[in-house]
Protein backbone atom coordinates (compact mmCIF):
# COMPACT_ATOMS: atom_id res chain seq x y z
CA UNK A 1 0.00 0.00 0.00
CA UNK A 2 1.66 3.20 -1.23
CA UNK A 3 0.40 6.78 1.12
CA UNK A 4 0.93 10.43 0.61
CA UNK A 5 1.51 12.94 3.11
CA UNK A 6 1.20 16.46 2.33
CA UNK A 7 2.67 18.52 4.86
CA UNK A 8 4.94 21.67 5.21
CA UNK A 9 5.14 21.40 8.83
CA UNK A 10 8.68 19.54 8.81
CA UNK A 11 8.20 17.92 12.77
CA UNK A 12 4.42 17.17 12.17
CA UNK A 13 5.61 15.30 8.81
CA UNK A 14 7.64 13.01 10.67
CA UNK A 15 5.19 12.22 13.17
CA UNK A 16 2.59 11.03 10.54
CA UNK A 17 5.60 9.26 8.26
CA UNK A 18 6.43 7.01 11.23
CA UNK A 19 3.04 6.68 12.41
CA UNK A 20 1.40 5.73 8.62
CA UNK A 21 4.88 3.48 7.97
CA UNK A 22 2.98 0.65 9.76
CA UNK A 23 0.32 0.61 7.26
CA UNK A 24 2.39 1.04 3.68
CA UNK A 25 5.03 2.50 1.94
CA UNK A 26 4.91 6.65 2.41
CA UNK A 27 6.29 10.05 0.81
CA UNK A 28 5.95 13.10 1.94
CA UNK A 29 5.10 16.25 -0.17
CA UNK A 30 6.71 19.48 1.57
CA UNK A 31 3.98 21.70 -0.90
CA UNK A 32 1.11 21.18 -2.96
CA UNK A 33 3.13 22.14 -6.17
CA UNK A 34 5.64 18.67 -4.99
CA UNK A 35 2.17 16.64 -3.98
CA UNK A 36 0.33 17.35 -7.53
CA UNK A 37 3.80 16.41 -9.39
CA UNK A 38 3.90 12.86 -6.96
CA UNK A 39 0.07 12.12 -7.72
CA UNK A 40 0.93 11.72 -11.23
CA UNK A 41 4.03 10.17 -10.69
CA UNK A 42 2.32 7.73 -8.53
CA UNK A 43 -1.24 5.98 -8.08
CA UNK A 44 -1.45 6.45 -4.33
CA UNK A 45 -4.00 3.72 -1.58
CA UNK A 46 -4.53 7.28 0.27
CA UNK A 47 -3.33 11.14 0.43
CA UNK A 48 -3.59 12.48 4.33
CA UNK A 49 -3.56 16.54 2.81
CA UNK A 50 -3.05 19.60 5.51
CA UNK A 51 -4.75 22.54 4.36
CA UNK A 52 -2.25 25.08 5.44
CA UNK A 53 -0.05 24.69 2.69
CA UNK A 54 2.08 27.85 0.91
CA UNK A 55 1.31 28.93 -2.20
CA UNK A 56 -0.79 26.23 -3.60
CA UNK A 57 -3.36 25.19 -0.41
CA UNK A 58 -4.69 22.26 0.25
CA UNK A 59 -7.98 23.09 -0.72
CA UNK A 60 -5.96 24.02 -4.38
CA UNK A 61 -4.75 20.29 -4.13
CA UNK A 62 -7.72 18.84 -3.31
CA UNK A 63 -9.42 20.20 -5.79
CA UNK A 64 -6.98 19.16 -8.60
CA UNK A 65 -6.36 15.55 -7.31
CA UNK A 66 -10.10 15.16 -7.80
CA UNK A 67 -10.43 16.30 -11.51
CA UNK A 68 -8.36 13.07 -12.12
CA UNK A 69 -7.67 10.48 -9.16
CA UNK A 70 -10.14 8.22 -7.35
CA UNK A 71 -7.76 8.03 -4.37
CA UNK A 72 -9.15 8.14 -1.15
CA UNK A 73 -8.16 11.97 0.58
CA UNK A 74 -8.21 12.45 3.94
CA UNK A 75 -7.90 16.10 5.69
CA UNK A 76 -6.10 17.85 8.36
CA UNK A 77 -6.98 21.20 9.46
CA UNK A 78 -6.32 23.58 12.62
CA UNK A 79 -9.64 25.09 11.14
CA UNK A 80 -12.60 23.35 12.86
CA UNK A 81 -14.60 26.02 10.84
CA UNK A 82 -17.70 24.00 9.71
CA UNK A 83 -17.80 26.13 6.08
CA UNK A 84 -14.58 25.11 5.39
CA UNK A 85 -15.38 21.26 6.15
CA UNK A 86 -18.25 21.57 4.17
CA UNK A 87 -16.06 22.85 1.17
CA UNK A 88 -13.77 19.77 1.73
CA UNK A 89 -16.22 17.88 1.44
CA UNK A 90 -18.17 19.38 -1.24
CA UNK A 91 -14.63 18.99 -3.54
CA UNK A 92 -14.24 15.55 -3.04
CA UNK A 93 -12.30 14.98 0.77
CA UNK A 94 -13.49 11.40 2.29
CA UNK A 95 -13.18 12.85 5.59
CA UNK A 96 -11.52 16.28 8.00
CA UNK A 97 -9.95 15.84 11.06
CA UNK A 98 -9.05 19.04 13.31
CA UNK A 99 -5.79 19.57 14.69
CA UNK A 100 -4.47 18.08 17.29
CA UNK A 101 -5.73 14.58 16.98
CA UNK A 102 -4.54 11.49 18.92
CA UNK A 103 -2.62 9.32 16.83
CA UNK A 104 -4.79 6.63 17.51
CA UNK A 105 -8.05 8.64 16.20
CA UNK A 106 -6.22 8.72 12.89
CA UNK A 107 -5.12 4.88 12.47
CA UNK A 108 -8.95 4.27 13.11
CA UNK A 109 -9.98 7.38 10.26
CA UNK A 110 -7.60 5.57 8.06
CA UNK A 111 -8.91 1.92 8.44
CA UNK A 112 -12.07 3.47 8.28
CA UNK A 113 -11.26 5.22 4.79
CA UNK A 114 -10.13 2.49 2.82
CA UNK A 115 -13.19 0.17 3.87
CA UNK A 116 -15.56 2.59 2.56
CA UNK A 117 -13.16 3.20 -0.41
CA UNK A 118 -12.14 -0.17 -1.11
CA UNK A 119 -8.56 0.68 -1.21
CA UNK A 120 -6.17 -1.32 -3.86
CA UNK A 121 -5.61 2.45 -5.90
CA UNK A 122 -1.69 2.13 -6.09
CA UNK A 123 -1.94 -0.26 -9.39
CA UNK A 124 -1.92 1.67 -12.78
CA UNK A 125 -3.56 -1.18 -14.79
CA UNK A 126 -5.50 -3.65 -15.10
CA UNK A 127 -4.99 -6.54 -17.88
CA UNK A 128 -8.13 -9.25 -18.60
CA UNK A 129 -8.14 -11.17 -21.50
CA UNK A 130 -8.70 -8.52 -24.51
CA UNK A 131 -9.44 -5.62 -22.43
CA UNK A 132 -7.30 -3.51 -20.95
CA UNK A 133 -8.10 -0.23 -18.14
CA UNK A 134 -5.62 2.46 -18.09
CA UNK A 135 -5.71 4.12 -14.91
CA UNK A 136 -3.04 7.01 -15.43
CA UNK A 137 -4.82 7.85 -19.09
CA UNK A 138 -8.28 7.16 -17.60
CA UNK A 139 -9.28 5.15 -20.74
CA UNK A 140 -10.32 1.43 -21.51
CA UNK A 141 -9.02 -0.19 -24.43
CA UNK A 142 -10.28 -3.61 -25.98
CA UNK A 143 -8.54 -5.25 -28.50
CA UNK A 144 -5.97 -2.30 -28.04
CA UNK A 145 -8.68 0.24 -29.75
CA UNK A 146 -9.88 3.02 -27.60
CA UNK A 147 -13.31 2.65 -26.35
CA UNK A 148 -15.28 6.12 -25.76
CA UNK A 149 -17.29 6.64 -22.84
CA UNK A 150 -18.24 9.64 -20.60
CA UNK A 151 -16.23 10.22 -17.39
CA UNK A 152 -18.43 8.85 -14.56
CA UNK A 153 -18.92 5.83 -16.41
CA UNK A 154 -15.68 5.04 -16.54
CA UNK A 155 -14.68 6.20 -12.94
CA UNK A 156 -17.23 3.85 -12.17
CA UNK A 157 -15.76 0.97 -14.46
CA UNK A 158 -12.07 1.90 -12.91
CA UNK A 159 -13.47 1.58 -9.16
CA UNK A 160 -14.90 -1.68 -9.96
CA UNK A 161 -12.33 -3.56 -11.58
CA UNK A 162 -10.15 -2.13 -9.05
CA UNK A 163 -12.02 -4.03 -6.67
CA UNK A 164 -12.88 -7.16 -8.28
CA UNK A 165 -14.35 -10.06 -7.00
CA UNK A 166 -15.65 -7.61 -4.12
CA UNK A 167 -19.32 -6.65 -3.71
CA UNK A 168 -19.22 -2.52 -4.46
CA UNK A 169 -22.82 -1.22 -2.73
CA UNK A 170 -24.38 1.96 -4.15
CA UNK A 171 -24.24 3.88 -1.88
CA UNK A 172 -19.33 3.28 -1.89
CA UNK A 173 -20.11 3.83 -5.39
CA UNK A 174 -21.90 7.27 -4.83
CA UNK A 175 -19.35 8.54 -2.10
CA UNK A 176 -16.36 7.79 -4.33
CA UNK A 177 -17.80 9.51 -7.31
CA UNK A 178 -20.09 12.00 -6.58
CA UNK A 179 -19.24 12.31 -3.00
CA UNK A 180 -21.28 12.46 0.33
CA UNK A 181 -22.39 16.14 0.25
CA UNK A 182 -23.19 15.35 -3.86
CA UNK A 183 -26.68 16.93 -5.01
CA UNK A 184 -26.83 14.68 -7.50
CA UNK A 185 -29.85 11.40 -7.15
CA UNK A 186 -28.72 8.21 -6.60
CA UNK A 187 -30.34 6.98 -9.75
CA UNK A 188 -27.35 8.39 -12.03
CA UNK A 189 -25.57 4.97 -10.69
CA UNK A 190 -28.40 2.84 -12.61
CA UNK A 191 -27.99 5.04 -15.35
CA UNK A 192 -24.25 4.80 -15.72
CA UNK A 193 -24.22 1.55 -14.92
CA UNK A 194 -26.33 0.56 -18.12
CA UNK A 195 -24.22 2.63 -20.14
CA UNK A 196 -21.03 0.72 -19.05
CA UNK A 197 -22.77 -2.88 -19.58
CA UNK A 198 -24.19 -1.81 -23.06
CA UNK A 199 -20.75 -0.78 -23.83
CA UNK A 200 -19.32 -4.01 -22.41
CA UNK A 201 -21.90 -6.17 -24.62
CA UNK A 202 -20.06 -4.90 -27.79
CA UNK A 203 -17.59 -7.00 -26.62
CA UNK A 204 -18.93 -9.62 -25.02
CA UNK A 205 -17.98 -8.66 -21.90
CA UNK A 206 -21.21 -7.32 -19.89
CA UNK A 207 -21.45 -10.93 -18.74
CA UNK A 208 -18.24 -9.68 -16.45
CA UNK A 209 -20.56 -7.10 -14.38
CA UNK A 210 -22.70 -8.63 -11.84
CA UNK A 211 -25.66 -6.62 -10.16
CA UNK A 212 -26.01 -8.07 -6.87
CA UNK A 213 -29.77 -7.79 -5.82
CA UNK A 214 -30.56 -4.64 -3.25
CA UNK A 215 -26.89 -4.33 -2.50
CA UNK A 216 -24.50 -3.32 -5.05
CA UNK A 217 -22.30 -4.41 -8.19
CA UNK A 218 -19.13 -6.24 -8.51
CA UNK A 219 -16.59 -7.00 -11.51
CA UNK A 220 -15.59 -10.55 -11.82
CA UNK A 221 -13.30 -12.47 -13.61
CA UNK A 222 -16.20 -15.03 -13.91
CA UNK A 223 -18.64 -14.68 -16.51
CA UNK A 224 -22.20 -15.18 -15.40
Amino acid sequence: MKLLIVEDDEKLAKILSVALSTVGDVDVAESGEIALQKVEGVCYDLVVLDLMLGKLSGIDVLREIRRTYLMPVIVLSALSDIDKKIECFRLGADDYMTKPFAREELMARIEACLRRTGGNFSSTQYKFGRMEVNFVNKMLTVDGNYVSMNRKTYDILELLVRNKEIIMTKQQIFDRIWGYYSTTGPSVIEINIFRLRKILSEFGLEGHLRTIKSTGYMWTEKEY
